[in-house]
C-alpha cells in the first residue's frame, strides 16, 4: 500500500528529533516575528480601535439609561450624538469670533510691534534695523528656506493625518455603539455554554467599570475647568470661559492634560502682564499636584472602586509602556484585571 502524502516527511522527522526541533523552532520564530511585525504596522489601527471601543463603552452607559426607560436604541443614539454635535458647534461658534477679532487686532498692530522691536535695546545690540535685516538675509539661504518649508509641510501632513484618524476613531465609535448588543452576544458565543453566565457577569462588570471611569474622568475635567475659570476671572485673564473649556477638555488626558492646558493659559496671561503669567504658572503647578495626588485618585476610588495607590501606580505604568493611550486606559484595565481575579482566580485559590 502506498504511503499517505506527507508520511515520509513525518517519518524522517520522527527519526531525527534534532531536525524536527530545529524546524519547529524556526517556524515558531517566523510566526512570532510576523506577529510582532503585524502589530507594529497596525499600531495606529489598533490604537484607533481601542480608543473607539473605550468611548463606545462609556457612551453605552448613557444610552442604556435612556433605553431602560423605554426609548428605542436608534433614538437614544440620535439624541446623544445630536447633543454632542450641538455642543461642539457651540464651542466652535464661540471660539471663531474671538480668533477673528484677535487676528484682526494683531494685523493692525504689526507696524507698531515692528517699530517697538527696532527701537528696543535688544535690537541695538545687533546693529539696529540694518543689522537685523542683514542677518536675516544671511540666514535666508536656499537650503534653510527648503528645510523650513519641508518642516512646515511635514507638520501640516502630520496634522492632517491626525485629523483623519480622529474622524476615523469617531466613526468607529458610532459603528461599535450601533452593534454593541450583537458584539456582546458574539463575544459570549465564543465561550462554552456552561461558562457563559459567569463570563457575561464578568464582562458586564468590566464594561460598567469602563463607563464609570469615563464619567469620573468627565467629572475631573469639569472640576479643572471650573477651577481654572474662577482663577482666570479673578486675575483678569481674557477669554476665561473659552480657556476654561479648553483646560477641561485637555484634562481628560490624566497626568499630562493639565500641563498642556496650563501652558496655553500661561501664554495668554503673558499678554496681560509678566506677573499674571507667573501667577498662572503657580496656580496650575499647585492645582496639577492637587489633581494628580488627591482629586484623581479620590474620584477614581469612588467611581471605579480603585485605591489611591493603585490608581497612581496604574497610570505611571500605563504611561511608561504605552504613552498617552496607556495613561487613559490604565485605570479601567487595572479594574478589569482586578475583577477577573476576584471572580476567577481567588475562588480557585480559596477552594484549593
Amino acid at each position: 500500500m502506498a504511503d499517505k502524502p506527507g508520511l515520509p516527511l513525518r517519518r524522517s522527522l520522527s527519526q531525527s528529533p534534532p531536525v524536527a526541533a530545529g524546524i519547529l523552532f524556526g517556524l515558531g520564530l517566523a510566526v512570532a516575528y510576523a506577529l510582532v511585525w503585524s502589530i507594529q504596522e497596525l499600531s495606529t489601527v489598533i490604537t484607533a480601535l481601542v480608543v473607539a471601543a473605550f468611548l463606545a463603552v462609556g457612551l453605552e452607559r448613557i444610552i442604556s439609561t435612556m433605553t431602560n426607560r423605554g426609548m428605542r436604541r436608534w433614538l437614544a443614539m440620535t439624541i446623544l450624538f445630536l447633543g454632542l454635535f450641538l455642543v461642539f458647534c457651540g464651542g466652535i461658534a464661540a471660539i471663531i469670533p474671538a480668533l477673528v477679532r484677535e487676528t484682526t487686532q494683531f494685523v493692525e498692530n504689526v507696524p507698531g510691534y515692528y517699530e517697538d522691536i527696532m527701537s528696543s535695546d535688544l535690537a541695538a545690540q545687533f546693529g539696529g534695523e540694518s543689522g537685523l535685516l542683514e542677518r536675516a538675509q544671511t540666514a535666508l539661504t536656499g537650503d534653510n528656506v527648503m528645510a523650513t518649508l519641508g518642516g512646515v509641510a511635514g507638520g501640516a501632513a502630520s496634522a492632517a493625518n491626525g485629523l483623519v484618524w480622529t474622524i476615523t476613531t469617531l466613526l468607529l465609535t458610532v459603528f461599535i455603539l450601533a452593534a454593541y448588543t450583537q458584539l456582546r452576544q458574539g463575544a459570549l458565543r465564543l465561550v462554552a455554554a456552561s461558562k457563559r453566565e459567569q463570563t457575561g457577569r464578568i464582562l458586564d462588570g468590566i464594561l460598567a467599570q469602563v463607563g464609570a471611569y469615563l464619567i469620573g474622568a468627565l467629572a475631573i475635567g469639569f472640576v479643572a475647568g471650573v477651577s481654572s475659570w474662577i482663577f482666570m476671572a479673578i486675575v483678569g485673564i481674557p477669554y476665561a470661559a473659552l480657556l476654561a473649556l479648553l483646560v477641561a477638555l485637555l484634562d481628560l488626558i490624566p497626568q499630562i492634560g493639565a500641563t498642556i492646558g496650563a501652558v496655553v493659559v500661561t501664554l495668554v496671561a503673558l499678554a496681560v502682564s509678566p506677573m499674571t503669567a507667573v501667577a498662572s504658572a503657580i496656580f496650575f503647578i499647585a492645582y496639577q499636584q492637587l489633581e494628580n495626588w488627591v482629586i484623581y485618585p479620590t474620584v477614581m476610588r469612588s467611581a471605579v472602586k480603585v485605591s489611591n495607590l493603585a490608581a497612581i501606580v496604574a497610570v505611571l505604568v500605563g504611561g511608561t509602556l504605552f504613552g498617552v493611550v496607556g495613561i487613559v486606559l490604565s485605570v479601567p484595565i487595572y479594574a478589569a484585571v482586578r475583577l477577573i481575579g476576584k471572580e476567577l482566580v481567588l475562588p480557585r485559590l480559596d477552594n484549593s
